[in-house]
């Protein structure tokens, strides 16, 4: 790995933006070569570390001589990829400057730290298409457009890097991870100008972003400035920022409802200062809260209300339009327990415990009993199914939609078997049906049971029959009406009359009120 020399000058670079190219935030400390004075006919560079889309995790070093031997001559190419160092002092010697051109911003000229620019080789040379370190100054690159360069967009988030100087048969030289290659040290040659992922790549500026503080604060109370803050860098690294210090305004702006801008910097992973902002909102909550509200049914239970219940309310911020998203409990203790027997508006205060004032209002509206089954976010099971048909829920009670063969006749039948159902949601269940019509004839037990909130298993309480329900028919069509129950699943154990035969099902159907809302 380099490392920049020792009488390289140091001094703070603008980041370019990848079309725009205009300085708008300091970057990490880097050294940049003396090779002259201060050029005259380039501007501020930006400084990027330059990752391959198609060898991630590697980027483009300019005079490494580790680098791939290539043409001419087999020596180390003037451009090569190499992994992400892993300390600021590599990381800093593995960027590209890119300094713009003053005549022409939309040109840049690519060097590494020590003022080495990378340069096409000419039309004329056997080798036009490689790149080589020809000990151009800086100035001397801003007139040759073999040593300048384009940054174009090439959508999400990536970059093409075309040569300026175009090819003898008028082709654009595009910047190419050469020959598809990905290894540590590979060449970076160029190519005809193309889509390619080789041509392709992501510019990460040596600045990072830090997410602005957003606060709100009571007026007149003073806020405690963030003391750890997280930056983070476009290749995915992640620092702690340092001595982070806060510019605090006077005391007097935390008197007045608005909002207050607050600067300050830390320290980033380089050493560099990095810009920090916090966003202070200065107002007091209202009271009471915005109401919240929620749809409910005929005959839904309290246990469902209370899961169905919102459990935060808006509240306005004094001087602003703006609200503020708060926690709440509620009071269910002000529900009346024929409250969801009737259609209606039902009202419930906020517990004491809130600290504020607020109300819930449910409107109680009536529902149509639904076939839960043949609904959305339901999922099925089995002990054991012959094959792959599973149709159970198309509502066609005189087609077997389910059997249970398997080889080995009587000796091997699948005696009890169950098919389960289970709710992506809490539901009520008010009764169940199960069908076998034109099937095997040969389910002789039935019970339906439901499945609790915390995953338990129980019979569906019903006074139509005593489980397991005994079928004494050839086919079975079995309809209960159950007690209110609030279910996480619904299954069916079913039993056979013998085992001469196997048994089948063509329909499983489980009642309960439609989602309100």
């Amino acid at each position: 790995m380099r490392t920049p020399t020792r009488r390289a000058r140091r001094r703070a670079i603008a980041t370019l933006g990848v079309t725009a190219l205009t300085a708008v935030a300091l970057l990490p400390t880097v050294a940049v070569a003396e090779a002259e004075q201060d050029p005259s006919l380039l501007g501020d560079p930006a400084t990027y570390l330059v990752e391959s889309l198609s060898a991630p995790g590697k980027v483009v070093e300019i005079g490494n001589p580790a680098a791939q031997p290539t043409l001419p001559g087999s020596t180390p190419a003037a451009a090569a990829v190499f992994p992400f160092a892993k300390t600021p002092e590599a990381l800093r010697a593995q960027a590209v400057l890119a300094y713009p051109v003053e005549a022409s911003p939309e040109r840049v000229v690519l060097a590494n730290a020590e003022g080495d620019v990378l340069v096409r080789r000419a039309n004329d040379d056997p080798d036009y298409r490689y790149l080589t370190i020809e000990g151009l100054t800086l100035d001397e690159a801003a007139s040759d457009p073999r040593a300048q360069w384009t940054i174009t967009d090439a959508g999400g988030g990536l970059s093409y890097l075309r040569n300026v100087q175009a090819y003898a048969n008028g082709a654009v030289p595009g910047l190419d991870m050469y020959n598809w290659a990905t290894a540590t040290g590979s060449e970076v040659q160029t190519y005809d100008a193309g889509s390619a992922n080789v041509q392709k790549w992501r510019l990460h500026s040596l600045t990072p972003t830090v997410p602005t503080v957003e606060q709100r604060v009571d007026t007149g109370i003073a806020p405690s400035f963030p003391t750890q803050l997280t930056a983070r860098y476009g290749w995915g690294l992640r620092t702690t920022l340092t001595d982070v210090t806060w510019d605090a305004p006077s005391a007097d702006v935390w008197k007045t409802d608005g909002i207050v801008i607050v600067e300050g910097t830390g320290i980033g992973y380089f050493g560099e200062s990095v810009g920090v902002t916090a966003s202070y909102l200065v107002g007091s909550l209202g009271a009471p809260a915005a109401d919240a509200t929620m749809t409910g049914h005929v005959g839904m239970t309290l246990k469902e209300l209370q899961m169905h219940a919102p459990t935060a309310v808006e509240r306005t911020v004094s001087g602003s339009d703006t609200t503020v998203t708060t926690p709440v409990s509620w009071d269910w203790s002000a529900l009346a327990d024929d409250a969801t027997s009737t259609e209606g508006v039902v009202e419930i205060p906020a517990a004491a415990s809130t600290g504020f004032e607020a109300r819930l209002v449910i409107t109680i509206t009536r529902t149509e009993s639904v076939n839960i089954l043949r609904g959305a976010g339901i999922h099925w099971d089995y002990t054991h199914l012959n094959g792959t048909n599973f149709a159970l829920t198309d509502g066609n009670r005189d087609v077997a939609g389910f059997d249970d063969w398997r080889s080995g006749g009587a000796a091997n039948r699948v005696n009890p078997n169950t098919v389960s159902f289970y709710f992506d949601q809490p539901r009520q269940l008010t009764g169940a049906a199960v069908f076998d019509n034109n099937g095997r004839n040969n389910v002789g037990g039935v019970t339906v049971q439901y499945r609790d909130l915390i995953g338990g298993w129980s019979d569906l309480p019903t006074d139509a029959v005593t489980w397991p329900y005994v079928n004494a028919t050839p086919n079975l069509a079995l309809e209960v009406d159950s007690a209110p129950v609030l279910a996480t699943g619904l299954r069916v154990v079913i039993t056979n009359k013998t085992n001469d035969n196997w048994m089948s099902l063509s329909e499983v159907e489980a009642y309960g009120p439609e989602l309100a809302g």
